[in-house]
């Protein structure tokens, strides 16, 4: 937080009179920030809002000190002005994002035909905040494996079952060819019993 304390002197019209001690001013900042890489510029303007009380003797003299405030609404005793003061303040920029002000202190010391003010401004000062992200980790992946037979344990097996097919193939194959010429040899011999039996009887 930044600190510092503004005064200034106001001077009202001699007919006037002199200022009372229940004068009362307030004062309203109104600015805006510049940041750069290097500082932070605040530039505005306080508009000081007075309720002087005069006592309304005519002063001899005009007072030159100060700001001289020559319009004013009188209402009885009083009088009420408004007032912008211009200001800048820089100061350097460390790691700041925004600023804001607020006064309080504020003093009103009447002396004769004009009163010396002050007030404490604050400048309170937000940093940028770095947040870090949290990185979520992935859930682990189970990995899941199925149970496989070799190739190699596979292709023997079916090789195996390709050669028993084909011996049978072969078997039946010999059997269909083996069965026809025993027949024939049957079929020759009980022909040839045949006819011995005939001679035979004969």
């Amino acid at each position: 937080m930044q600190q510092w304390e503004m005064k200034e002197t106001f001077t009202f019209p001699k007919q006037l009179g002199n200022v009372q001690e229940n004068s009362k001013i307030v004062v309203e900042p109104k600015w805006h920030e510049e940041i750069n890489e290097d500082s932070v510029v605040v530039r505005g303007i306080y508009v000081v809002k007075g309720n002087i009380q005069f006592d309304h003797v005519a002063r001899e003299d005009e007072t030159e000190e100060g700001i001289y405030i020559e319009h004013m609404d009188i209402e009885k005793d009083h009088g009420y002005f408004e007032y912008a003061l211009p200001f800048s303040v820089d100061f350097p920029n460390d790691d700041i994002e925004s600023v804001s002000l607020r006064i309080n202190d504020i003093k009103v010391e009447p002396n004769n035909g004009y009163c010396s003010c002050s007030w404490a401004v604050h400048c309170d000062v937000e940093k940028k905040v770095q947040a870090i992200a949290e990185v979520e980790k992935p859930a682990p992946v189970e990995e899941i494996v199925l149970e496989q037979k070799p190739v190699e344990e596979v292709q023997p097996r079916l090789q195996a079952e390709k050669e028993v097919e084909a011996e049978v193939e072969v078997e039946s194959t010999q059997l269909a060819q083996t069965v026809p010429h025993e027949l024939d040899f049957l079929e020759q011999l009980a022909d040839a019993y045949s006819r011995v039996q005939i001679q035979i009887k004969k």
